[in-house]
């Protein structure tokens, strides 16, 4: 079946997310920070009149640091986990390197494994797109 992905970058990865879980895209600035919180919490900021947030996805899959620049976005997403009490949503915000493209892609076209420098618990599929093999990151420990 064909879906819509958002596609970015971490690192040299190129990544995906199936759009119907993107709110918006934004710039990176304007984060508050939040004390004692996990090293890959890079803070939070304020949209859709709430708090949401911030993952350093580098922090998270332990890649090298990078300063954020003007292409460093940030993708406001909604995450759904199952929970004792039954399904919730909670927002997210994700820093990418970089914001690509929204592409429409066969996720029964998957591959079984690419050289990648994220963890493999973090990968849901690995889509085949074009000539090029886009990850599809697994969220579920967010």
């Amino acid at each position: 079946m064909k879906k819509n992905y958002l596609s970015f970058l971490i690192d040299s990865n190129i990544c995906a997310v199936d759009i119907s879980n993107i709110l918006e895209v934004v710039n990176f600035e304007n984060l508050t920070s939040i004390p004692c919180c996990e090293p890959y919490i890079e803070g939070m900021i304020y949209s859709r009149e709430q708090g949401i947030t911030v993952i350093n996805l580098r922090k998270k899959f332990g890649l090298p640091e990078k300063e954020p620049d003007k292409k460093t976005k940030i993708i406001v997403m909604e995450v759904q986990k199952q929970t004792d009490e039954g399904e919730r949503f909670t927002l997210y915000g994700l820093v990418a390197d970089q914001v690509m493209d929204v592409i429409f892609a066969d996720d029964e076209e998957t591959l079984p494994s690419i050289k990648s420098t994220i963890p493999k618990q973090n990968i849901k599929s690995i889509i085949k797109f074009e000539d090029k093999a886009l990850i599809e990151l697994n969220f579920g420990d967010l």
